[in-house]
């Protein structure tokens, strides 16, 4: 039993003295900061990953007639569907050179696809004319403007599904070899909770059951 005792007595001092050591160690080579110092700092930084900002933009109100000629021509859109197929369109500055691209999405049965609705981003060129930066097949509305850029470009996010594949949301990166839809996009099975811009933010169902909405061509009187 005494035997014991001492042992333990040796092991208990051996591993003060090793502690004792690697505190000095650690002493030696950073400066150690504060107990109540390191909670403040990994509190703050806690605090600011929960804290992000997202500013709500709705769809422009007035109507565009150029843009709309522009769908109908794109999508070759029939002219019995074209009073049927509502446009939306915002303006925002994708890879900050100080001139806003346009996003353009439209609903309608002509175009609509099983996950979604197809949205243009458009730029113009020096002419005037529309230049596709980037065309979708199929998104959700909203979208989201990152503050995080890409190779010089706000990344973009969606909730994608409907595909028959995996649901979630989408980031779409920018690559200067592909454009927004290529093998560095991310999908996500929860909203990334990044600063940005969210655009196209209107209630689709609740336009339509108001009326309020932009159509690619005017009703027809009855």
């Amino acid at each position: 039993m005494r035997g014991n005792r001492c042992m333990l007595a040796f092991v208990l001092t051996t591993a003060a003295l090793l502690a004792g050591c690697q505190r000095n160690k650690t002493a030696d080579t950073s400066e150690q900061m504060p107990a109540s110092e390191q909670e403040e700092s990994f509190l703050a930084g806690f605090e600011a990953a929960e804290d992000f900002s997202v500013e709500t933009v709705y769809a422009e109100k007035e109507e565009y007639p150029e843009l709309a000629a522009f769908l109908i021509s794109y999508y070759q859109i029939p002219q019995e569907y074209q009073s049927e197929t509502r446009y939306y369109y915002n303006y925002i500055d994708l890879n900050e050179d100080g001139a806003d691209e346009l996003f353009a999405f439209i609903v309608g049965e002509y175009t609509e696809v099983p996950f979604g609705n197809p949205m243009l981003i458009l730029q113009k060129d020096d002419a005037g004319a529309f230049v596709v930066v980037e065309a979708f097949e199929g998104v959700h509305t909203p979208i989201t403007i990152s503050e995080n850029t890409t190779n010089g470009w706000h990344d973009i996010i969606y909730n994608e599904y409907g595909m028959g594949a995996e649901d979630g949301y989408r980031i779409c990166h920018y690559n200067p070899s592909g454009g927004y839809q290529t093998e560095i996009n991310e999908l996500l099975e929860d909203k990334p909770m990044q600063d940005g811009t969210q655009i196209l933010s209107n209630n689709l169902i609740d336009d339509m059951d108001k009326g309020n909405y932009l159509t690619l061509a005017p009703c027809p009187e009855e």
